[in-house]
């Protein structure tokens, strides 16, 4: 507010948002506002741009203040005010600034901004353009949209064009719909046309509005001026054979054309001529004649085969190519058309169906679509010579087509090497297959490989299977009939069965003749009591027969019984070589008699069907069960308790025996009944097991409530059963030590023998495992792809189990088992490269079918070497060189295994003695392997001598020693040789941990990396060390037996074989000149191959070579760098002297030297140590103890 007047005191309020402008003074008093009190001085009025400062409490000119930008002051009234809208002010302005053309600001700002694209300011606020117009950015006004584009919305930046085939001839358009349509006989292929549309050229025509392009006349028509909307039919007379003609021809002498739009003109007949451009042909004069396109009449050529035939008619005789029509005249016959003046027989792709001298029809557009061919040896007089080309067929068309047929190239077929299309004029109706495929009707080009190619060869157009054969893919065999192994229908011998019967009966009457003769003839009769105790003995006995091969067997069964399914399950068609290897197994491990005895020629087909097979399948466990109960309750009625309970036990045992080989047979069949599928366009969907069955028919639908049933029998009730004995016997199982006597789970030994103690549970594992790859498969698509790709992981899922837990006891079995899983892998990998390439060529598919069979017959392979290992082993021993002697000091007795002092000292005798005393043999240089040269130079620069021998006195070499001298003193060595300080050690190819010391012993766990193909090896031994009263000291290790069973578990789960060091290490003696004598011994069994006695002879010599070697170097290393941490034994370089054994060539390979894995071996050292061990402290006596 202003405030004014002289004297006294003055009040007012200021206007809100207001500085005070002025300030005023008078001779006394105060003026005050809502704000502030002054004190009145000499009145004043501060400059443009600035105000009074509020904080100022008295007012003088220094209390005025500049305005800040966007805001500015008059230098009247109070305060600096806001800029409007529009405008803009710097600091100190006395005034606003308005903003230029094409830009804008808001109240109070400092500088303006620019207008954005579709707006426009005139110093004022943006404003939007308006329909019809548009603006780019920073535009001061809009500008009208130009010809041929429209802007159909406010604050545009840019018009749109018009579409092509419009046009706009006007500015500031608002709308698409302002676009013309360029009219009739118009065109327009630009887009933004600001012009009328141009004329169509002449040849063209537009007959409606809106065109892009303008059309060609056809042929028959013509334009002769720019903008024609239509184009117009030749007259009489003329003919255009073109498209796009400005004008029409006229017809040649001596044709004709009598009706418009005529496309070609019409050769005269015989006995008439015209001139050029005729409508009709003029008939011949008397007394003359004319050939058919005759341009005169002539007199008849009598040489020429023409003769008068009468002065009324004028005409004459036809040429041999011509028929006389009955008023005269010549024409050419049905299928002929005049070229030349001859009749000839009309192109391939054309026919005429009435005589004439007219053109033939062209078939492409009057019978066949795209049928540019004929059918060979065919008169052209009908549509029925029309026939496609090579590689295609003619088929109904789907009505999108004017004809009722059309051509359709055989590639187009879902499986086009399935046809031969090879021959000109194929039909749908004729379309030949090739051997190996089918189809579900003469009408269907939907073709299916069937599963094996000898089933499938057409033996006419509407049969395509193979005589015998029936059904979806001529998998179904017509009475007199039966399969063989491949799945091919075979007729029924004379007596109806097959080979395979007489085999079978053949294999039952040799076992019935066994037993009899066995009871008449045995010198002990044969009873069910004999037959239980051997069945007993097989149970308890580890090392029998049947428990070294059940295990195995057991492997071997699940594996092909998995394998056999694969090809029916997936739906994949493998090669038949392997198929008919399938069928093999299938019989074999699926315990599937009938394919083997051919039942389907022994009973009618209804009876010997999928219903019939299933029923056989699952009901005779049940009734076997049944009856093997019976026998039991009946034979327990005369058994003492103890002998019952026996009994009882024994066959549980073989009843869980019986359940496992029936398991996934039966679970298999319960499960088949669900597996349907249509073929080809057939849409009745069959049973893949049996394709005779309708999967909708009632009876089937009635029959999958039996399959309901059998799945909880199977399936569900043996796992279930199975779960329920090992959980609750779980703890009983996991105890290791009492087991195999505990007679509360001997009924159930088949189910846990197999596997180790913390394995209880995996035969649950092996149920869900052999069902999902059996049965659970049915609830996908029969070989879709997620099925294929849920079985590889099945089969990837059931490697790493194997391989991680290593659940049997042992260690071959848990390979085999590994291997199992992946072959089976690697048969579902191939089933994916078979589906990705459903045509294999013949070689390719017989090299994949062969592979496939040696990828599945290696498991096998293993069981029968695994067999076979122990007596070739035997055999090979006995082969081996002997060292035979008589000298008294031998191999260690039972006294000795159980003292530590009688150990040393019996360690201490070997080291120490001679030929006479243990039989002592010389290494000569004739024993070593490789160069005997440098062998003789290397001991006779060591000085080393080396000699071995059996240590029974009758065998082959088994302990060898080498004594050599270092120069180095005894503490330096024994320095050397305290071997590691710390709770581990690695180096390359050998691992150390040491489980427990004491003061002159200490227990270590030892891993050594073997070269391939031989498996890891480790030990546990302990190692003494013994100081004698003449100097000598004496560092011997021996196996520690007693921690074998706590680290054999760790053992096998890393996949190493127990060695058994049965005496190692050395003998110090202190000689002249900080020498010192070494003896090194060692008798270690690394077991395994290296048994048979020729790795040993042949790694002696060199691991003896390398121990010299190594203790040399140390030596000297030791006196340079102050003595090395290093074993006392040296097994690090074993793997590299074994491989030069197997093979001097690896010798200095480096994947023998490779480390063991780290922190699986240091897992294993902290897993043994935390087992824990003690030490007997009492005196004279270091066994470590449990």
């Amino acid at each position: 507010m202003l405030i004014s007047g002289t004297g006294g005191d003055w009040s007012g309020t200021p206007a809100a948002g207001s500085d005070l402008d002025t300030y005023i003074t008078s001779s006394g008093g105060t003026i005050s506002g809502t704000t502030k009190s002054f004190d009145i001085g000499t009145c004043g009025i501060c400059s443009l741009g600035s105000s009074v400062s509020p904080a100022a409490s008295t007012y003088s000119s220094s209390s005025c203040q500049e305005c800040v930008a966007g805001k500015y002051g008059p230098g009247t009234g109070w305060g600096c005010f806001e800029c409007a809208s529009g405008t803009y002010s710097l600091a100190g302005a006395g005034e606003c600034t308005s903003c230029e053309a094409g830009k804008s600001s808001s109240p109070g700002s400092s500088s303006c901004e620019d207008c954005a694209a579709g707006e426009y300011g005139d110093g004022g606020p943006c404003a939007t353009c308006p329909q019809g117009t548009y603006s780019p950015p920073a535009s001061g006004s809009c500008t009208t949209c130009q010809v041929g584009r429209y802007s159909n919305n406010e604050g545009q930046g840019t018009c749109t064009l018009c579409g092509q085939g419009k046009y706009l001839d006007s500015t500031g358009a608002v709308a698409e719909t302002q676009c013309k349509v360029c009219a009739k006989g118009k065109y327009n292929d630009i887009p933004g046309l600001g012009t009328t549309c141009p004329d169509c050229q002449k040849g063209k025509f537009a007959a409606a509005t809106g065109y892009v392009l303008c059309k060609d006349c056809i042929t028959g028509t013509y334009s002769s001026q720019e903008g024609s909307e239509v184009c117009t039919q030749c007259e009489e007379g003329k003919h255009s054979q073109v498209t796009g003609s400005e004008t029409c021809n006229d017809c040649a002498a001596g044709t004709f054309t009598d009706y418009r739009g005529a496309v070609i003109c019409t050769f005269c007949f015989g006995g008439k001529y015209s001139g050029e451009g005729a409508s009709v042909c003029l008939n011949c004069g008397q007394g003359t004649y004319s050939n058919p396109g005759s341009t005169s009449c002539d007199s008849c050529d009598h040489t020429r085969g023409f003769v008068a035939k009468g002065e009324a008619k004028q005409t004459c005789f036809c040429l041999d190519t011509f028929v006389t029509k009955a008023d005269g005249t010549c024409t050419c016959e049905a299928g002929k058309t005049l070229v030349d003046g001859e009749c000839v027989p009309c192109e391939d792709g054309r026919y005429k169906s009435k005589p004439g001298t007219g053109s033939c029809t062209i078939c492409d557009t009057a019978a066949i679509s795209g049928a540019f061919d004929a059918i060979p040896g065919t008169e052209k007089t009908s549509a029925d010579s029309c026939a496609c080309g090579l590689g295609k067929y003619s088929m109904p068309s789907d009505k999108t087509e004017n004809l009722d047929n059309i051509c359709k190239h055989c590639s187009e077929i879902n499986l086009p090497d399935g046809v031969n299309c090879s021959k000109v004029g194929l039909t749908l109706a004729n379309l030949p297959l090739k051997d190996g495929y089918w189809r579900s009707s003469s009408q269907s080009d939907n073709i299916v490989k069937c599963e094996t190619e000898a089933s499938c060869v057409r033996t006419s157009p509407d049969d395509n299977c193979t005589i015998g054969h029936t059904g979806p893919i001529c998998s179904v065999c017509i009475e007199g009939y039966n399969k063989n192994a491949v799945e091919v229908c075979e007729p029924c011998s004379s007596a109806g069965v097959s080979i395979g019967f007489y085999a079978l009966l053949t294999v039952l009457t040799l076992t019935t003749l066994y037993f009899v003769l066995r009871k008449i003839f045995g010198k002990e009769k044969l009873t069910i009591a004999n037959i239980s105790e051997e069945m007993q003995k097989a149970t308890a006995d580890d090392k029998h027969w049947s428990q070294r091969l059940k295990t195995k067997a057991k492997i071997l069964t699940s594996f092909y019984q998995i394998v056999s399914k694969l090809p029916s399950t997936l739906m994949v068609q493998y090669p038949d070589f392997y198929r008919g290897f399938t069928a093999a197994v299938n019989s074999v491990f699926n315990f599937n008699a009938i394919g083997l005895v051919g039942v389907g020629c022994m009973l009618p087909l209804r009876v010997y069907s999928f219903y019939g097979s299933f029923l056989t399948t699952t009901i005779t466990p049940i009734v076997l069960s049944l009856l093997l109960l019976l026998v039991t309750v009946k034979q327990k009625r005369n058994l003492d308790p103890y002998a019952a309970n026996q009994l009882t036990a024994i066959r549980f045992s073989l009843f869980y025996g019986f359940t496992y080989l029936i398991f996934a047979s039966t679970s298999t069949m319960a499960f088949t009944t669900f597996l349907c599928t249509t073929y080809g366009d057939d849409k009745t969907k069959y049973l893949i097991a049996d394709r005779s069955i309708d999967c909708n028919s009632d009876f089937h639908k009635n029959f999958k409530l039996i399959s309901i049933f059998m799945i909880l029998i199977y399936p569900i009730g043996i796992t279930a059963l199975y779960s329920f004995e090992l959980w609750k016997h779980q703890e009983a199982i996991k105890d290791a030590q009492n087991r195999n006597n505990n007679k509360n789970i001997q009924h159930i030994v088949f189910l846990w023998r197999d596997y180790r103690p913390e394995f209880w549970w995996f035969e649950i594992y092996e149920c869900f495992r052999r069902l999902s790859f059996t049965g659970m498969l049915v609830v996908f698509e029969p070989g879709s792809p997620p099925q294929l790709c849920f079985s590889m992981i099945l089969a990837l899922v059931s490697s790493l189990m194997y391989s991680y837990h290593q659940p049997f006891e042992k260690t071959e079995e848990n390979t085999l088992a590994q291997i199992s899983s992946v072959s089976i892998f690697l048969t579902l990998l191939a089933g994916i490269l078979i589906t990705l390439k459903e045509n294999l060529d013949e070689e390719y598919n017989d090299k994949l079918g062969t592979l496939l069979v040696i990828v599945n017959t290696l498991v096998f392979a293993m069981v029968g070497a695994g067999v076979l290992f122990k007596p070739i082993f035997k055999i090979m021993a006995k082969c081996n060189e002997k060292h035979i002697h008589d000298a008294p000091l031998k191999s260690m007795g039972p006294e000795v295994a159980y003292s530590v002092d009688l150990f040393i000292d019996h360690f201490k005798r070997l080291a120490e003695s001679d030929t006479n005393e243990a039989g002592w043999k010389p290494l000569d240089v004739k024993d070593w392997s490789g160069k005997k040269k440098k062998a003789k130079e290397w001991l006779e620069k060591t000085g080393a001598k080396a000699e071995w021998r059996c240590a029974n006195g009758d065998g082959p070499f088994d302990q060898a020693r080498i004594k050599f001298v270092v120069n180095v003193d005894l503490e330096t060595m024994m320095t050397s040789l305290s071997g590691i300080k710390n709770d581990h050690s690695m180096t390359v190819g050998t691992f150390m941990y040491v489980l427990d010391r004491g003061e002159d012993w200490r227990q270590v766990y030892r891993a050594i990396r073997m070269p391939w193909p031989f498996r890891q090896r480790d030990l546990v031994y302990t190692e003494h060390t013994r100081r004698e009263q003449g100097g000598d000291v004496l560092i011997c290790c021996r196996s520690s037996t007693e921690l074998d069973e706590s680290t054999n578990e760790l053992s096998v789960k890393a996949g190493r074989m127990r060695a058994d060091m049965r005496v190692a290490g050395y003998r110090l003696r202190p000689i002249e000149g900080n020498k010192i004598e070494m003896v090194y011994l060692v008798d270690i069994d690394l077991g395994g191959s290296f048994a048979i006695g020729y790795l040993y002879r042949h790694m002696a010599q060199s691991y003896l070579k390398g121990v010299v070697d190594m203790r040399r170097k140390l030596a000297e290393t030791s006196k340079r760098e102050g003595g090395l941490s290093e074993p006392p034994l040296p097994l690090l370089f074993l793997p590299k002297v074994l491989a030069a054994a197997v093979n001097p060539m690896m010798a200095g390979s480096r994947n023998t030297d490779s480390s063991v894995d780290d922190s699986l071996n240091i897992e294993m050292g902290r897993m043994i140590k935390k087992k824990g061990s003690k030490v007997d402290n009492e005196e004279n006596n270091n066994i470590v103890v449990l």
